[in-house]
């Protein structure tokens, strides 16, 4: 998904735009409100992101200008210094979906925008990049550099069920299932057949800065390197 970030600390953008990548997001960030605008405008976001103080504009004259101009209900996450009821009220009916007081917490702040993308029904078909990796589900190939791979149906869906959930420990049974269509009546040695596929026709690993881990006893988990 494409989240739009407008936030004019750069330490809380670069926190959160780290946090949202390592969830394998792409990230549009500005600290202006007017370059967002426009930025928003020429290429749609899934989510945005709102800051209500900033230095060229206040966020909420931002929201009301997005809901006017932007075709698509696009959801709005506010966060803010700003905790009164009066605010909370304002940035609601400007067309705000959530309102998040900071300092945000990364764990609820994930949480709100996993709600926030459950609610609008938000299945984005945007080329997910990974490092060197770019996983384009519209026309359902996976690219390493921009040279596109090939590979069997299964390790494809293998490879974007990995990719989607990036940072996420996923079952053998759960791959089964996603993969295969079914709960547990293939061995699940399969799954780490496919997985070794996978892995060696990307070319995961360490030097690319990204691993596929094996979490014993529970599955496998693709994750950035340190």
């Amino acid at each position: 998904m494409l989240i739009g970030l407008l936030e004019d600390d750069s330490a809380q953008a670069q926190r959160i735009s780290g946090l949202l990548e390592k969830e394998g997001h792409a990230v549009l960030h500005r600290d202006l409100a007017n370059s967002f605008v426009s930025d928003v405008l020429s290429q749609p976001v899934d989510l945005i992101i709102l800051d209500w103080e900033l230095p060229d504009k206040s966020g909420l004259e931002v929201l009301k200008g997005l809901r006017q101009e932007l075709e698509s209900k696009v959801p709005v996450l506010f966060t803010t210094q700003r905790d009164s009821e009066e605010d909370v009220v304002a940035a609601l009916r400007a067309g705000a979906d959530d309102y998040l007081v900071k300092p945000v917490g990364e764990a609820e702040l994930l949480a709100r925008i996993e709600a926030l993308s459950r609610r609008s029904g938000i299945k984005s078909d945007r080329p997910l990049e990974i490092g060197p990796i770019t996983l384009d589900k519209q026309n359902e190939q996976i690219l390493v550099d921009q040279q596109a791979v090939k590979l069997t149906r299964k390790d494809y869906l293998v490879a974007l069920c990995l990719i989607e959930n990036q940072g996420k420990v996923l079952s053998r049974e759960y791959l089964l299932k996603e993969v295969w269509g079914i709960d547990s009546q293939l061995d699940t040695r399969t799954v780490d057949v496919h997985v070794s596929r996978v892995r060696r026709s990307l070319n995961i690993g360490p030097e690319m800065g990204y691993t596929i881990r094996t979490v014993h006893g529970h599955g496998y988990r693709l994750e950035k390197t340190p």
